[in-house]
């Protein structure tokens, strides 16, 4: 019975209590990592990660113009030269929320929303751990890590060795429907977004 248990908790990942710290984002704003009526996902970053956090912020594009989908992502500062230029390292990171948002506009348009993508966007600077310690997160800042939250808060599936997006595209599709095709007008770009100093 006891393996079975243990079994059990390994299979669904993470417990988090009943309050995720409220932690301030790039724009000085506090941020519920979990908001009421909304399906979140929660995404981890850090300098090594920045490509594949690239890589499944894409993944996400189909998503992205719904009003009750919200992505988040924590930037893992604890062993970069970041938390030494921490204002510049913010501000960089406000500067690639907006590239991103340019980024985003033809799929916000593809879902019938004309609204600025920019406000739609949240990256937590995470200068000294605790918001990726609070997600059980650890502190291996290599390893890609995931969550998805429920319209009650409640956490939907995580994943702590996320190799690709495709798990995370399924749940999606679960949660939100099918994909928006790729609007006509997207060109072939690289977002910089969340490259950090090393």
């Amino acid at each position: 019975m006891i393996r079975l248990l243990f079994a059990l908790l390994l299979v669904a990942g993470p417990c988090f209590g009943t309050e995720l710290p409220q932690p301030k984002n790039c724009d000085g704003k506090t941020t519920d990592l979990h908001p009421k009526g909304k399906i979140t996902v929660v995404m981890a970053s850090s300098q090594p990660l920045a490509e594949k956090t690239r890589e499944f912020g894409r993944a996400m594009y189909p998503w992205q113009g719904l009003e009750d989908f919200r992505v988040i992502v924590v930037v893992d500062l604890r062993k970069s030269l970041g938390t030494l230029f921490k204002g510049w390292t913010v501000g960089k990171m406000k500067a690639d929320l907006d590239e991103e948002a340019w980024t985003l506009q033809p799929w916000f348009r593809n879902r019938g929303n004309t609204n600025n993508p920019r406000p739609y966007l949240c990256a937590v600077p995470d200068f000294d751990g605790k918001t990726t310690e609070a997600l059980g997160w650890g502190g291996n800042h290599e390893i890609m890590k995931v969550a998805i939250f429920g319209k009650d808060g409640e956490l939907l599936w995580s994943d702590q060795d996320a190799k690709n997006p495709s798990s995370l595209s399924s749940k999606l599709w679960e949660q939100l429907g099918p994909p928006a095709p790729t609007p006509p007008s997207i060109e072939p770009r690289q977002s910089r977004i969340l490259r950090r100093p090393q």
